[in-house]
């Protein structure tokens, strides 16, 4: 795969001379963490639906824990002289919490609990859920205890009651097992391909170094950084001053500008929702990133726009699914596309160096365990999918989209440290649905489909790359075994913590009312009521435009490519083509497109000291928005108050 073109970073790792101890603090340190951050996450994302930070690929509730162990361990060590944790054992908890963040994120846990506890509490002789849904559901996967659901839906109960939480611990219990191998998966590509990834193709991952640049010293004391930080800062505390104090403070508009409502004339309109942020934590990501990759993202989002502005003027329906440009099935096609580049690419790592000198029997010998391990994660889920009632044929196929879709995900964030990678709508069975139609498929395949949504519905909160950034990390700092733990028993903690302390404040407070966000009813009437109703009751037909679409989509990403290869110094990347056609790029296009004015013309204009002193602002805009921002929602979480989003 064509690399990136970008100035050499700054950052130079400074591995221990040895390798650094699993000490039991740092082990009692990730079991109080990962439930603790569970709560919060899922406190400001699913109940008061106030700050987001796993839509994005830097979780500022992350990067607030990190820094507060660095400033505990900071105080500590002055006034004691005794060394709490050491800088790789505060990186390896900044990456296990995000493990665990990522779990109970906005595309996971959350999703989850929707799709299993949604049709036996809203059927009713409307909907018709009885008549249509219930003969295909597979009853030990869903909640159907109609009792412990009204309680999660109305509130003043509690989870801890053996009724509730007995009626949940059931179907979560197989998709707890589900889950679980789902990750191993993720953990043996991740064994798998780091290697081929960091010493061959000398990927960066951009996002995995902002834990060392967070925990640097001398970077905290550099002037520029904090000059960056003020900014934010005052916007943070200006506008939650208006949200939370009183409407007297005056609002600082920087959010959801939109250009739509300006342009009302066909063709031009067919634009849409095209939105102006100022995120100031997204322009400080965007600096750091290559300048390819920046030009891509927001010159191939104007390319999109302009797909529809061209379908609307020949006459044709613009938006939603199914319909011309065909975004979602475009975007699947090139996920796809850089999915076989990926292993295009790693051919030789992966069919060679099994046998030869020490070294190489080494790494063979790693290879095979990884292997085995994918076939064995990959072999359950299938017998799973079987078990549920899906076709074997589709289950296999659901499954190696996936896996492309996910190997795909963790590329981009390791080749230039993607902030989105959302690939809304994609998920692949409902992908295949509108390319061949229903009647390949089964009523049990479609409904398995539908409960399949928890974890396809979009990649923000995937968890595969956060994990393969902190085992790069650890290769890097001589630390593999305390990452590799640390990560391994945040996925063994964080599972039932994503789910159990997602649950406890909905059955407090009650999933229905208004005191908690619309993830738990609007999830599950997507699944539903958007897709498998649908799938069930209508006629699908092959779609054949849908279908040129997306291997359009697929040999498109190809060409960029042999384009790279040839014309050196092409400045557009088949990476930006894939990531700039789903919502959450909606939202940063515009911070990357100043972000690439200001990287273009330090780099035109400057020098390399230049570049890394004008990125110390850069780092500081990050910083400040993600500490202010994130300090104002801790307020929020302990005075359960709204408070104002400042990265939405």
């Amino acid at each position: 795969m064509a690399q990136a073109t970008t100035v050499t970073e700054a950052l130079v790792f400074a591995p221990s001379q040895v390798q650094v101890p699993l000490r039991a603090r740092v082990l009692l340190l990730t079991l109080f963490l990962i439930p603790l951050n569970a709560y919060w996450v899922g406190w400001m994302e699913a109940v008061k639906w106030t700050g987001h930070p796993t839509t994005y690929s830097l979780y500022f509730n992350a990067v607030l824990i990190l820094l507060a162990l660095f400033v505990v361990t900071g105080l500590i060590r002055w006034l004691t002289g005794w060394q709490l944790l050491c800088r790789e054992e505060m990186i390896a908890l900044y990456f296990a919490v995000g493990v665990g963040s990522a779990l109970v994120g906005h595309d996971q846990s959350q999703v989850l609990l929707a799709v299993i506890g949604h049709t036996h509490y809203f059927k009713d002789p409307f909907n018709r859920y009885e008549e249509i849904l219930f003969p295909h559901l597979p009853s030990w996967l869903i909640v159907t205890d109609t009792s412990a659901l009204r309680d999660l839906y109305i509130g003043n109960s509690s989870l801890w009651l053996p009724q509730n939480l007995f009626a949940w611990l059931g179907p979560l219990s197989y998709w707890w097992a589900f889950w679980l191998a789902l990750l191993v998966l993720f953990l043996s590509l991740s064994v798998l391909f780091l290697p081929q990834w960091v010493r061959n193709e000398k990927l960066s991952f951009p996002l995995a170094r902002f834990a060392y640049y967070f925990t640097d010293p001398n970077l905290l004391k550099d002037k520029r950084l904090w000059y960056g930080a003020i900014g934010p800062i005052f916007v943070n505390c200006l506008n939650n001053l208006h949200a939370v104090v009183s409407p007297a403070f005056p609002q600082l508009h920087t959010h959801r500008i939109d250009l739509g409502p300006y342009i009302t004339s066909r063709p031009w309109n067919a634009l849409g929702w095209t939105p102006i942020n100022f995120f100031p934590f997204a322009i400080g990501i965007g600096f750091l990133l290559p300048v390819d990759i920046l030009l891509s993202s927001w010159l191939f989002y104007i390319f999109w726009k302009a797909q529809r502005v061209i379908v609307a003027a020949f006459g044709y329906p613009t938006g939603g699914m199914g319909n011309p440009p065909y975004p979602h099935e475009q975007s699947f096609g090139a996920y796809l596309g850089l999915a076989f580049l990926i292993l295009w690419s790693a051919r030789h790592h992966l069919f060679t160096g099994w046998r030869g000198k020490d070294r190489e029997r080494a790494n063979g010998r790693y290879k095979i365990i990884a292997v085995m391990v994918f076939t064995l994660s990959f072999l359950f889920l299938i017998g799973f999918s079987i078990k549920a009632g899906m076709q074997p044929w589709a289950a296999v196929l659901f499954f190696l989209g996936y896996t492309g879709v996910s190997l795909t995900v963790a590329r981009l964030r390791g080749e230039f440290g993607a902030p989105v990678h959302d690939l809304h709508f994609a998920n692949p069975g409902s992908v295949f649905l509108r390319l061949v139609g229903n009647r390949w498929f089964t009523p049990q395949t479609l409904t398995v489909f539908a409960l399949y949504h928890w974890f396809n519905r979009a990649h923000r909160s995937h968890p595969m790359p956060t994990a393969m950034e902190g085992l790069y990390i650890g290769q890097q700092t001589n630390a593999e075994t305390t990452f590799f733990v640390l990560i391994a028993l945040a996925i063994l903690i964080g599972i039932p913590s994503s789910c159990l302390l997602l649950l406890e404040p909905y059955y407090r407070l009650g999933a229905a009312t208004s005191q908690v966000g619309g993830a738990q009813r609007w999830f599950g009437w997507e699944a539903y009521n958007q897709y498998l109703i649908p799938w069930l009751t209508e006629t699908w037909r092959p779609n054949y435009g849908a279908i040129a679409f997306t291997a359009g989509g697929f040999l498109f990403v190809w060409l960029l490519h042999l384009v790279r290869i040839y014309w050196i110094g092409f400045p557009l990347h088949p990476v930006g083509y894939a990531v700039s056609g789903t919502w959450s790029m909606e939202m940063v296009w515009f911070p990357l497109f100043l972000a690439w004015v200001a990287k273009a013309l330090v780099i035109r204009y400057g020098t390399y000291q230049d570049y890394h002193r004008v990125s110390r602002f850069f780092i500081g805009l990050v910083l400040g928005d993600f500490v202010s921002g994130g300090l104002w929602n801790v307020y929020g979480t302990i005075a359960g108050k709204e408070v104002y989003r400042f990265n939405e």
